[in-house]
C-alpha cells in the first residue's frame, strides 16, 4: 500500500513489501518435530511464468553476437584440433568412411507393414520413389555420400550440423544446402530454449527468429525454426550448443600435439649432439674449433663417408661418448591413441601393440555396436523426421541395409528361419531389401515339412492340414526361396514370377 503525499504517489518500504507466488503450506507443520530443523524455504520472488525454465542462462543472452560467446572453447578452435592432430584426423574420417559404404531404402514403417499394409498401394510408392531420388542429390547438385560426408563432419568435430531448407515459393522443400554450423548462433527464449512458431490473435503463424548467422562479425540473417535443421548430437540441459567427441579429448589432443612438437623439434632442432669426442687435455680452444670445423666439413652432405671409420691421432678415438638416443614411441603414445579411438568407438588396433585374434574381433564388435550404430540412428532421426515434416508421410522410414554381413551367409539364414517359421517370405524378401509379395500367402508363417510347406495353424486339425497340404503344392510353389544371385538380378525382381 502507498502513500498519497500531494499528489503523488510514494513508494512502501523495501521492509514493508512480501512478493511471493504460489505459497505452499511448507514444511515445518508445528508438530514437535520441526524442533531445531531445517524451516521453510525462503519464498520464491519470480512469477509463475518463469516455472519450466532450462537453466540460468546469463541475462541478455541473445545480444552476444558471437557463436558459443559463454563456452570455454569456441567452433575455430575445435576445428583447428581436429586438422592439427593427425590422429583425430585418420579417426574421423574412419568413421566417415563407414558411413558412406552404408546402403539405405526408404520403406514403410515396421509397424506400418502388418498384414494387408505390407504392400504398399500405389501412391506410397511413388512417394518413395519421390524421395529416394531427393535424398540421391539432397542439395541437388552433391550425392548423398559427399553430402552425408561434411554433414558428419561438422557433427564429430563441433556438434553443430545445420541445413537450411530452400523452398519455393508454396512452400515446397526443394534442397537441404548445408550450412557452416560455426557460423550458427542460437537465439532463446524466455524458457532457455529454442522459440517455435505460434499462432498470433487473428490465427496466422508467426515465425520469431530462433538462430542467426553471424558472417564478418556481425549479425546477418535471421532463420526461423522452420528456415534451418540445426541438428547437435549431445545437448546438456546446461548449455546451449553440442559437445562434439572432438572437445571431449581436447586435453588429449593438447597433450598429443605437444608431444607430437617435440618429437619434430628432434628432428629439425635440438642442442644434444649424437656422440661427444674427447680431445688432449692441450688442446686449446682455438684448437678444438678448429679441428670442428675440419671435421664438420669432411662429412657435410656426405652420407656415405658418415657411415666409415676415421682415423684421427692420439686417443681421441678412446674416449667417444654416445649419447642415449631418445624413445620416440612408448606406451604412453598407445595410450594416447587409444583414448582418441575410444571417442570414437573405432578399434584401436592398427595404432598399438598387437593382441590376439579373439582379443581384436571382439573389440571390432564393440566398437561396430556402440560408435557406427549411434551414427547411424542420428542419420536415420533426421532423415526420418525431414520425411514426416517436408514429405507429410510419417508412415515411411529411413532403413540402413545390412552391408558388412555376407549376402549368401545372410540369405541362407533367412532361408533357415523362413522354413521354420520363424519369419514370413514377405519379412524376408524385407530383409533383403526387395519388395514384398501381393499375395497373402506371402505373410503366413510356414513350416517345411516332407510334404511341403505347412501354415503353423495347419496343426489344429486333419482338414487344416489338407488344405495347407493342397496350397504347398499350388500357391507356395510361386513362392520358391532364391538361391543366391547378383545384385542387379535381386534389384530387378519386384513382381512374383
Amino acid at each position: 500500500m502507498s502513500e498519497q503525499t500531494q499528489g503523488n504517489s510514494v513508494p512502501p518500504s523495501p521492509y514493508q513489501v512480501r512478493v511471493t507466488y504460489n505459497a505452499s503450506q511448507g514444511i515445518a507443520r508445528g508438530t514437535g518435530a520441526d524442533w531445531f530443523g531445517p524451516l521453510n524455504p525462503l519464498a520464491p520472488i519470480a512469477p509463475p511464468g518463469v516455472a519450466g525454465r532450462r537453466f540460468d542462462y546469463p541475462v541478455g543472452y541473445n545480444l552476444v553476437m558471437l557463436p558459443r560467446a559463454y563456452e570455454p572453447i569456441g567452433f575455430h578452435e575445435l576445428r583447428a584440433f581436429a586438422d592439427a592432430y593427425d590422429l583425430l584426423r585418420l579417426v574421423i574420417e574412419t568413421r566417415k568412411d563407414q558411413m558412406e559404404r552404408q546402403r539405405w531404402r526408404i520403406r514403410l514403417r515396421a509397424d506400418k507393414r502388418k498384414g494387408s499394409a505390407a504392400v504398399p498401394d500405389s501412391d506410397t510408392q511413388a512417394r518413395v520413389v519421390a524421395i529416394e531420388r531427393f535424398f540421391q542429390r539432397p542439395d541437388s547438385v552433391t550425392r548423398w555420400k559427399t553430402w552425408l560426408r561434411a554433414l558428419l563432419e561438422d557433427m564429430f568435430v563441433i556438434d553443430a550440423a545445420t541445413l537450411y531448407c530452400q523452398r519455393t515459393r508454396s512452400g515446397r522443400l526443394t534442397a537441404l544446402q548445408q550450412l557452416d554450423g560455426a557460423t550458427i548462433k542460437r537465439v532463446i527464449d524466455d524458457w532457455g530454449r529454442t522459440p517455435q512458431p505460434y499462432r498470433d490473435d487473428a490465427g496466422g503463424w508467426v515465425y520469431p527468429p530462433a538462430y542467426q548467422q553471424v558472417l564478418k562479425g556481425l549479425p546477418a540473417v535471421d532463420y526461423s525454426a522452420r528456415d534451418i535443421i540445426y541438428r547437435p548430437r549431445n545437448m546438456r540441459a546446461h548449455k546451449v550448443y553440442g559437445y562434439s567427441p572432438v572437445q571431449q579429448v581436447l586435453m588429449t589432443v593438447n597433450i598429443a600435439l605437444r608431444r607430437q612438437l617435440w618429437q619434430l623439434d628432434y628432428f629439425s632442432e635440438g642442442s644434444i649432439p649424437d656422440a661427444l669426442i674427447g680431445v688432449p687435455n692441450s688442446w686449446t680452444p682455438e684448437q678444438i674449433k678448429q679441428f670442428q670445423d675440419y671435421w664438420d666439413a669432411e662429412f657435410a652432405g656426405d652420407l656415405a663417408k658418415r657411415r666409415r671409420a676415421k682415423f684421427v691421432p692420439g686417443d681421441t678415438a678412446a674416449k667417444v661418448v654416445q649419447t642415449k638416443e631418445p624413445q620416440h614411441k612408448d606406451d604412453f603414445d598407445e595410450w594416447l591413441a587409444r583414448i582418441i579411438c575410444f571417442a570414437f568407438s573405432v578399434p584401436p588396433q592398427w595404432a598399438v601393440k598387437l593382441m590376439n585374434r579373439a582379443t581384436a574381433d571382439n573389440q571390432s564388435a564393440q566398437s561396430e555396436e556402440e560408435g557406427l550404430e549411434p551414427t547411424k540412428e542420428w542419420v536415420k532421426d533426421l532423415v526420418d523426421e525431414i520425411i514426416a515434416e517436408e514429405f507429410a508421410s510419417p508412415e515411411l522410414e529411413l532403413h540402413w541395409l545390412d552391408e558388412d554381413a555376407d549376402p549368401a551367409a545372410a540369405e541362407a539364414a533367412l532361408e533357415a528361419r523362413v522354413k521354420l517359421g520363424a519369419v514370413t517370405l514377405n519379412e524376408m524378401r524385407d530383409a533383403l531389401g526387395l519388395d514384398p509379395y501381393a499375395d497373402a500367402a506371402a505373410d503366413r508363417p510356414m513350416v517345411l515339412t516332407a510334404s511341403g510347406y505347412i501354415p503353423i495353424e495347419a496343426n489344429a486339425g486333419a482338414q487344416s492340414l489338407n488344405n495347407a497340404e493342397a496350397l504347398s503344392r499350388t500357391d507356395i510353389e510361386a513362392f520358391r526361396l532364391p538361391g543366391p544371385r547378383a545384385k542387379s538380378d535381386q534389384s530387378a525382381d519386384r513382381a512374383p514370377p
